[in-house]
This record gives structure tokens, C-alpha cells and sequence, in this order.
């Protein structure tokens, strides 16, 4: 932590609207922009993960069980897939708003055959 800290640009003004140039400078992964220093608690950390949209492509899946299938069209015991992951959904365009709806009927039925 002090490491950081002693690491951030503090001569340049912070402006949350723009790439302001705030930066580090010195560690192995620097920060680029918006850099300051973390000295006042209490702190909150939150896991972040992302979502995969437009592969248009993805895991072969059982589309009765949604249980992931090998190179032979063999189930792979106790491995399901649902949403974006799932290939074979989408060929030509993506409609809007039908990830959710390919997460939620796949989800279900994952859901329920693994139990």
C-alpha cells in the first residue's frame, strides 16, 4: 500500500470526467489514469466479472439438459453451460436483448439437471 501511494501522481488535478493523466509511476503494472492514493478507510472490495456477448460461437451443449458435449457428441458428466457461453444459438445477426433470455432458459435447465 504505501508503495502505491508513494507511486501516484499527486501534482496532476484528479478530474473524474476525462483520461486525465493522473498516473503512477514505478510499479511493475502501472495505473494510467485517475490514480490516487488509498489512505482513508473503511474499504469495500467487490469480485468483478465479465461477460462474453458476440462470440457467435461457444460450448456444444444438450439442448434438452444444457450438459456440455465433447468432440464425439458425448455429455461431460457433471459439466453444464448456459448464456453467452453456449454456442450454436446465434448464426447470422444477434437480436438484441437475447442473451439474457439464452442465459435464463439454459440456466434453468443446467440448473435443474444438475441437481
Amino acid at each position: 500500500m504505501k508503495a502505491y501511494n508513494a507511486a501516484v501522481d499527486t501534482d496532476t488535478p484528479f478530474d473524474p470526467n476525462v483520461k486525465d493523466g493522473r498516473a503512477t509511476k514505478g510499479l511493475a503494472v502501472q495505473k494510467s489514469n485517475w490514480a490516487n492514493t488509498i489512505d482513508e478507510g473503511p474499504f469495500e472490495a467487490y469480485q468483478v466479472g465479465c461477460g462474453i456477448t458476440f462470440t457467435f460461437g461457444g460450448l456444444r451443449i444438450d439442448p434438452d439438459t444444457a450438459q456440455v458435449l465433447d468432440n464425439d457428441l458425448t455429455p461431460i458428466p457433471g459439466l453444464f453451460a448456459a448464456g453467452e457461453l453456449v454456442g450454436g444459438v446465434f448464426f447470422f445477426n444477434y437480436p438484441g436483448g437475447t442473451g439474457l433470455i439464452n442465459g435464463s432458459v439454459f440456466g434453468r435447465l443446467a440448473g435443474t439437471h444438475a441437481a
